[in-house]
């Protein structure tokens, strides 16, 4: 297993077992890292998976908490939507939650060739392929 991946595994376990022991501050922290790491592996399954925790802290906090959980849904779903699709961004987590990113910035593989393109790309610049 590689050192991210047995990272992410141990940060969505201590994120459960937090809450299930009524420490959502905690779980939150560790759902966060989680996050980050699903988020740079490209990892769907576990940003699902860090998104099904958020929402439950979200379900079961309030006020600073909830709201914090419910960044950390808004997060994982845009980094859900990019990992399904194959984009990559250049700016990091944290510019991305906030906004810095731009459309201009992301790019995406081309599965012809694999060469990097601009996500808006209709047609790799290298090889003609034509994206849908």
């Amino acid at each position: 297993m590689d050192s991210d991946e047995g990272k992410l595994e141990a940060d969505l376990v201590a994120a459960r077992e937090a809450l299930a022991h009524g420490k959502p501050k905690r779980a939150l922290g560790k759902a966060w890292a989680g996050a980050f790491v699903a988020a740079q592996l490209k990892d769907s399954s576990g940003l699902g998976t860090v998104i099904e925790i958020a929402e439950a802290i979200r379900d079961q906090s309030a006020g600073r908490q909830q709201a914090e959980a419910e960044k950390l849904v808004t997060y994982c779903s845009h980094c859900l939507v990019d990992a399904e699709a194959g984009i990559r961004r250049s700016a990091s987590p944290l510019g991305r939650l906030l906004g810095f990113d731009t459309a201009e910035t992301a790019v995406k593989t081309c599965p012809d060739c694999a060469e990097t393109v601009k996500a808006a790309a209709r047609v790799c610049r290298f090889c003609g392929y034509r994206f849908e």
